[in-house]
């Protein structure tokens, strides 16, 4: 009986072990591959003069074309703290094993308002605990970079959607799960202001 516990309780092992190696690799894949098409693509943009859309009216701005749901619509980048992750779209289990998702309800990257971040504490966002006031953040759209400074941290409670309300002044929200030691679904959220500064 001892000896079918065991065995049981091996397999079982592995197969969590296998299971967590698969969802590591594929996420490590899946960023080496993002960052090197954003990095085409931004070489692209900044070679190839922007020629009008046929029909376009001059001096008119582009028009935009709205993001599907896990479709890369960032690049984030917190050098001191070595984070660097795509943004999808959407805030589901894909977007997040993904990479970090942009949180559906907030402003998109660049835009006017509070954009809203989230990623899991035990992944992306792990180093997030070291964050200081001060902080740089570097957000990378298809148009634009833009650089924000940390202002703020603090914790709150799932429910309290409030951090994510819209602001008159371009912010950006980070959240993930907190205490960043808990194991399983943690019962706190991780929130850090910033503010654009460029």
């Amino acid at each position: 009986m001892r000896k079918r516990l065991s065995t049981i309780l091996l397999l079982a092992g592995s197969a969590a072990l296998l299971w967590s190696a698969t969802v590591w690799v594929s996420a490590a894949l899946f960023e080496k591959y993002e960052a090197w098409r954003w990095n085409s693509r931004s070489a692209e943009a900044n070679r190839a003069p922007v020629a009008p859309a046929p029909g376009a009216v001059t001096g008119s701005a582009p028009a935009r074309r709205e993001p599907k749901s896990h479709d890369v619509i960032a690049w984030l980048e917190v050098p001191r703290l070595r984070i660097s992750t795509a943004v999808l779209e959407g805030d589901d289990d894909l977007a997040l094993r993904l990479g970090a998702g942009h949180i559906p309800g907030t402003p998109l990257p660049g835009d006017a308002g509070n954009v809203g971040i989230a990623a899991h504490r035990d992944s992306f966002f792990r180093s997030l605990a070291g964050v200081e006031p001060k902080d740089r953040i570097r957000l990378h759209t298809p148009g634009r970079d833009w650089e924000y400074t940390v202002e703020s941290t603090e914790i709150v409670r799932p429910t309290d959607v409030g951090v994510l309300a819209n602001s008159r002044q371009p912010e950006l929200t980070l959240v993930t799960c907190y205490p960043f030691w808990y194991v399983g679904p943690a019962p706190l959220r991780f929130i850090v202001r910033a503010r654009r500064t460029g």
